[in-house]
């Protein structure tokens, strides 16, 4: 997830109205013919159709005919200590979900990749309040996310 699916009315005749409820929980979603619907959560989805052909309603209830899966990988870490007195160095470690393969790492908010490991330790020897942002790879799916102010760096001597 999210998904986005078009769907078009393949109905025939003279249709005047066209109500689409892609959660088939009896609110109208959309009164277009094509549309576009993005399904934000995984789960599986009944979809349903009525459409209005001079005052003659029909329609068309597909069930459980839309299956959203969970992305193939997120992005997601922990790192410990985030607030530093004195030099320090600060374990990371990676939650993230997914079969990742790759995993590359910018701790200061340089815009270069300072780690690849899975749980890399840095040492943070300048003060400053820094980013943390890792990207993990999969066969078919990258992620990339970023802890903004995440670690705190004071009392080292300059």
């Amino acid at each position: 997830a999210p998904m986005a699916v078009w769907f078009t009315d393949l109905s025939t005749g003279d249709i005047d109205t066209w109500e689409w409820d892609f959660e088939n929980d009896g609110v109208a979603d959309s009164t277009q013919p094509y549309v576009l619907h993005v399904y934000e959560n995984p789960g599986t989805y009944t979809v349903k159709l009525t459409v209005n052909e001079s005052g003659r309603i029909n329609s068309e209830v597909k069930m459980s005919y839309i299956k959203v899966s969970p992305s193939a990988c997120q992005a997601e870490f922990v790192a410990e200590p985030t607030i530093c007195h004195g030099a320090t160095e600060v374990q990371f470690t990676d939650l993230s979900s997914g079969d990742v393969t790759g995993w590359a790492w910018d701790m200061n908010g340089d815009g270069d990749i300072d780690s690849t490991a899975q749980n890399p330790a840095y040492l943070y020897s300048q003060n400053g309040i820094y980013p943390v942002t890792l990207t993990v790879t999969t066969a078919n799916c990258s992620d990339t996310t970023t802890k903004y102010d995440y670690i705190s760096v004071s009392g080292c001597s300059t």
